[in-house]
């Protein structure tokens, strides 16, 4: 038509004006604007559809405009102020009022109204979900159930409160359903990022009477810790207690029972009790916990695990109150992660870890179960009183490639159990002992590759080790370790040895000043057992440390081939490097004047002459009580001075 008030039957692309006209029937109008105004979304528009036209005469300041009885939608709202279009930021709703900037006295306002109303939102489980590559088809609640929400739980005034991180409600209860509710649903839960204030939270899995749960598998995770040190007002997902609880906890109905597979990250756990933060007693199996700080402000410990075998503690930093303050010793509270069965178990993994402010930065065993083959790898103890302890029934356990500093005078490591490795360690010095296996009853110790930093520690011990038993103790082993101590320090013991008769071997290690340790007191090598020791063993020459044979027997070893006159050129016998005992079958007659035994110095070699072919002649090189043919043994002290072997006799045996 000419004036538009009704449809274009000439179907004529512009109108008298020369603009263009729209001819259609029916707009999807779920990106149409007209008049730089958004037409309500996913609405079918007909030709019989129209705006409504509302006018008003403002008043000074006046911002609202009531469209009553009508309910406009922003999306379907266009308004002119004396002619000019407002832009649609400027424009809201609120109820039945459109909301614009104040107005000055007598402006002529122009509310378009859109008359049909927005279609109703869709449900999610109406809609349909295509992952790509799949042509399967789910629905969108479906897929949203993948993962629950704590959120999903909680009111918007809960919500508020966990995300403010103001800990001022109590959000127990739905954070408790929450995770009861993503179990039942064998979901995994999502915390999101907060700090939600609790009471105390249960791991649900339980296996009593009919309910058996060991077959589940859940996850509990959040949006992660941020720095492990920032502990005010740290930020990611922060679940809190000030209660004398664990924060976090599972049920034990049995001694060895599980509540299935578990895994928790990315969530720092804060509390505030005498009980540990985390108390895990049946994480069992392929459980893992990861990623996760643990905070103690109490006099509680970190992280507890009992029934466990097979788990794997990895990446967490577990600190207390403490974490930051030097000197407090032996009044240091609580322990950092402690793996103590409550029956016997093994293989549980510790690994990428640190532990700080403690009393004990890590226990294994201790309790009614023995552990076997637990591992404590690539973890860090610092600020710390007792860096490890190894309980008695802790069997077959490995600690290595842990770093450990800011000892705060008690033990970096204490081996009570048997048949423990201590292994590939960096000790820095605090620790009033580095490492110490005093028990005389654990037995099969292997303490090897570990750098031991004293440092100026008065009467500090770098390794102690004991071994008693009235048929000679239990064997240990130290060996290629490697210790430091600054000079002029008193009362430092390197490697000290105690007990009755131990059976003990110390071999290849290093110390460090390599010359003589000075200071009253301080030695590299001490040995304070009954007896003495069985077994290999360094002992200090001056600035050298010698191996040494304690308490042993000597089998030489025969050459490998006997010694004939074809061994002797020039009157020169040479023999082979290895052995300390050869046969002498020359079949002619030859004289030795003397001996090439190679470079090594001060070797007792026997030599038995099985003919009376081979004489041995007193010279400036062989000093012989008189020349020596046989048949019979000749037993020589071998040196070498300069470029020169020189023996000297020590016995002889004529046949």
């Amino acid at each position: 038509s000419r004036n538009g008030d009704t449809p274009n039957q000439m179907q004529a692309n512009l109108d008298m004006n020369g603009n263009d006209i729209l001819n259609a029937d029916t707009i999807n109008t779920s990106s149409l604007v007209i008049n730089g105004t958004p037409v309500q979304p996913a609405t079918g528009v007909t030709v019989a559809s129209a705006f409504q036209s509302h006018s008003f005469v403002a008043t000074a300041g006046q911002t609202s405009f009531s469209l009553a009885p009508f309910t406009p939608y922003s999306a379907s709202v266009q308004v002119e102020v004396n002619g000019l279009v407002l832009p649609p930021a400027d424009i809201s709703v609120s109820g039945t009022n459109v909301v614009i900037p104040a107005c000055s006295a007598g402006d002529e306002v122009v509310i378009r109204r859109y008359t049909d109303a927005p279609s109703p939102f869709p449900v999610a489980s109406d809609i349909s979900f295509n992952q790509a590559g799949t042509v399967q088809t789910r629905t969108v609640q479906s897929k949203l159930r993948d993962v629950v929400s704590a959120f999903d739980y909680m009111s918007a005034a809960q919500i508020s409160a966990a995300q403010s991180y103001a800990y001022a409600v109590d959000l127990t209860s739905a954070l408790q359903n929450a995770i009861d509710q993503a179990f039942a649903l064998n979901a995994d839960l999502f915390v999101p990022a907060g700090g939600y204030l609790v009471t105390g939270l249960y791991l649900p899995g339980r296996v009593s009477g009919p309910t058996d749960d060991r077959g589940r598998a859940f996850r509990l995770f959040g949006q992660g810790t941020g720095e492990p040190f920032v502990v005010t007002n740290p930020k990611g997902t922060v679940i809190k207690s000030v209660t004398n609880a664990p924060v976090l906890q599972d049920y034990l109905d049995g001694a060895t029972d599980s509540n299935g597979q578990v895994t928790i990250d990315h969530i720092r756990f804060d509390g505030t009790s005498t009980t540990p933060v985390v108390l895990l007693q049946s994480f069992y199996g392929l459980s893992v916990i990861r990623d996760c700080v643990i905070y103690q402000r109490s006099t509680g410990d970190g992280l507890r695990l009992g029934w466990g075998a097979t788990v794997l503690v990895h990446h967490c930093y577990v600190m207390n109150k403490d974490w930051a303050t030097f000197g407090l010793g032996a009044a240091r509270v609580g322990t950092g992660i402690a793996y103590i069965p409550t029956a016997d178990n093994g293989l549980v993994t510790i690994s990428k870890c640190t532990s700080r402010g403690w009393l004990t930065g890590y226990q294994i065993a201790g309790g009614a179960g023995t552990a076997y083959s637990a591992c404590i790898d690539k973890c860090e103890g610092s600020v710390i009183y007792n860096g490890v302890i190894l309980q008695s029934n802790a069997n077959k356990c490995i600690l290595s490639d842990c770093y450990f500093e800011g000892g705060d005078g008690g033990v970096g490591v204490n081996n009570l159990g048997n048949y423990n490795t201590i292994r590939d360690n960096l000790f820095f010095a605090g620790f009033a002992t580095a490492i110490q296996d005093t028990s005389t009853t654990n037995k099969g110790s292997l303490i090897e590759g570990n750098l031991v930093g004293i440092a100026a520690t008065v009467n500090g011990k770098g390794i102690a080790v004991a071994s008693s038993a009235s048929f000679g103790g239990f064997n240990k082993n130290i060996l290629n370790n490697s210790i430091a101590y600054t000079a002029g320090t008193a009362g430092v013991k390197g490697i000290e040895i105690s007990g009755t008769d131990p059976r003990i071997n110390v071999l290849g290690n290093s110390f460090d000043p390599r010359g003589n340790w000075t200071g009253a007191g301080t030695t590299k090598l001490s040995d304070v057992s009954t007896n003495g020791l069985y077994g290999v063993v360094q002992k200090q020459l001056v600035d050298l440390e010698i191996p040494v044979l304690s308490h042993g027997a000597i089998a030489v070893e025969q050459g490998p081939s006997a010694l004939t006159q074809t061994n002797v050129v020039a009157n020169v016998l040479t023999i082979p490097d290895v052995g300390s005992y050869f046969a002498c079958n020359a079949s002619v007659a030859c004289t030795v004047q003397r001996i090439d035994a190679g470079v090594t110095p001060g070797r007792i070699v026997v030599f038995r002459t099985d003919t009376a072919n081979m004489t041995f002649q007193d010279t400036a090189f062989i000093l012989l009580a008189g020349n020596f043919t046989g048949p019979g043994t000749l037993t020589l002290m071998i040196d070498r001075i300069g470029a020169s072997n020189y023996a000297y006799e020590i016995a002889r045996t004529v046949f």
